[in-house]
This record gives C-alpha cells, sequence and structure tokens, in this order.
C-alpha cells in the first residue's frame, strides 16, 4: 500500500495528452456497459430463480455477481493507472484481487453464522415453532449455523433460508385477530348479541383454545368494524381460520345480515338541469 502510495505521489507532474484521455474515457464507458449488462442478467436469473422458489441459488448468484462487479472495477481501476502511466507487479494485483474477492464470499457466510449463533443463543425459535417469512406461514424443520429450513403449510414446500434474513421471519403467536364489518343499519345491541353468539360457536370447532368479542374496532365509511380473536395452535392456522371465517358468514346469513362493501354514488345532471 506504502509502495502505491509514493509511485502515485512521484507521478504527480505526468501530463495528459489526448491518447491518455481517450484511453480513461474506453476504461470507463467499458466499465459503465459490463455494469450495465451484468445488472440485467442478474435480474432475468433472479426472476427465474425466484419463480421456482429457489432462494439458496439466489443468494449464490447474488454473491457471484457482486464479485463480477469487483472483478470489472479491479480491471477498470488497472486500466485507468496504466493508461497514465502508473503499473505495478503482477503478482501484488493478482493478490489485492483475490483478496477482495474472498472478503466479499466470506462476507455472507459470516453473516449467517453470526445470525445462527443468535437464534440458538436468544432463542429466537425452535424446531417445530410456527413462523412467517415473506408473507406465508411455516414450520422451522431444522436449523445450522448458515440456513433455516421452513416447511410452509399452504403447500408443504420446504425453503432453506439464509439465517441473516433473521430479520424477516417473525414467529407466530396462538393469537388471531378477524375484523368484521357490519352495516350502519345494525344496532350496536344487536351487532354485540349476534357476535356473541357467533363466537359460541366458533369456540366450538376443534382446535380453537377460546374465542373473545372484543368490541367496536373503528367507524369506516361505509361500515362498523368489530374485531373477533380467537386463540389455537399456529400450525393448525390456516386450517382453523378458514373453519371461523365459514362460521362468521353462516352466522350472518341465518341472521340475514350482509357484510357491506364500498358503494359510490353517481350524481348525474341533464343539461336542463
Amino acid at each position: 500500500m506504502e509502495n502505491i502510495i509514493i509511485k502515485l505521489l512521484d507521478q504527480t507532474k505526468m501530463k495528459f495528452d489526448a491518447e491518455v484521455i481517450i484511453r480513461i474515457a474506453i476504461a470507463l464507458v467499458l466499465a459503465v456497459g459490463a455494469f450495465i449488462a451484468l445488472a440485467i442478467i442478474q435480474r432475468r436469473i433472479k426472476a427465474r430463480l425466484i419463480a421456482n422458489r429457489d432462494l439458496k441459488r439466489v443468494q449464490a448468484c447474488t454473491t457471484a455477481f457482486r464479485v463480477a462487479r469487483v472483478v470489472v472495477v479491479i480491471v477498470a481501476l488497472i486500466a485507468i493507472l496504466s493508461a497514465v502511466g502508473i503499473t505495478f507487479a503482477g503478482p501484488s494485483i493478482i493478490f489485492a484481487a483475490l483478496a477482495v474477492i474472498a472478503v466479499l464470499v466470506v462476507k455472507d457466510a459470516m453473516q449467517d453464522v453470526f445470525a445462527g449463533f443468535m437464534i440458538m443463543s436468544d432463542k429466537y425459535y425452535n424446531v417445530g415453532d410456527a413462523v412467517c417469512y415473506d408473507g406465508r406461514d411455516g414450520i422451522v424443520v431444522s436449523f445450522t449455523a448458515r440456513t433455516t429450513k421452513i416447511e410452509f403449510l399452504d403447500d408443504r414446500s420446504v425453503m432453506s433460508v439464509a439465517n441473516r434474513n433473521i430479520s424477516q421471519i417473525t414467529k407466530l403467536t396462538h393469537l388471531v385477530d378477524i375484523d368484521l364489518p357490519l352495516p350502519y343499519e345494525l344496532s350496536g345491541r344487536k351487532a354485540f348479541e349476534l357476535l356473541g353468539g357467533i363466537c359460541e360457536s366458533i369456540r366450538r370447532i376443534k382446535g380453537v383454545e377460546s374465542c373473545e368479542l372484543k368490541g367496536t374496532q373503528s367507524f369506516d365509511e361505509s361500515a362498523i368494524i368489530y374485531k373477533i380473536r380467537f386463540f389455537c395452535e399456529p400450525n393448525d392456522r390456516p386450517d382453523i381460520r378458514r373453519a371461523v371465517l365459514k362460521t362468521i358468514q353462516d352466522g350472518l346469513e341465518d341472521a340475514g345480515v350482509r357484510i357491506p362493501y364500498r358503494q359510490i354514488d353517481v350524481n348525474q345532471k341533464t343539461a336542463l338541469q
């Protein structure tokens, strides 16, 4: 590093002629073109991998293209320095490039290992816990120092998630809230009476630990929102939630209550008006 600085200081009086400027411009244009090409290729490859839910290869793809960008920068820098008359010994250039690439490759692995240690020490989640990742509920089936395997409840597919993405994983609880809109025409007393009976029916659903009517949540433009809360095992949440919604739907239909929807009133004036 000191030798590089000394060489740069010794050559501060160099003259930039037209040929040097052209060589620098060519190096910069080629570098920018390489960056654009790499970005386009990476976007297409990642889109295909994400469509196939191959998260592990997505992470490998990101690392590979990050290394490729560093190589482009190193080559462009060498070309620019060579254009202005600064040269380096071949082994030193190779050593510096390999050192930078090694740091980039190891960085992600070290982040995964550190996050895995935090998961185990802080007991962020354990095998068998229900979690939510990327908007999908699943069960942690295993985890290592680098990855966590999640089996999703909707299609039973298994995905390996890098531990450095721990901030995107949420541990699910037994609590489930449902916000139910009811029409303003239905009085508060009748609404509480109706929803109280529906909660009684929900409690009889297999797997439901308890259910309660929390009360009025908010007053929207076209409906009053009531909150129903029930508890169940996170592993059974999708099936039980569907059963709860079906019970609510049946209860409202039996009572002749329709769930309101947003409507738009259109007032049209004629030319005579």
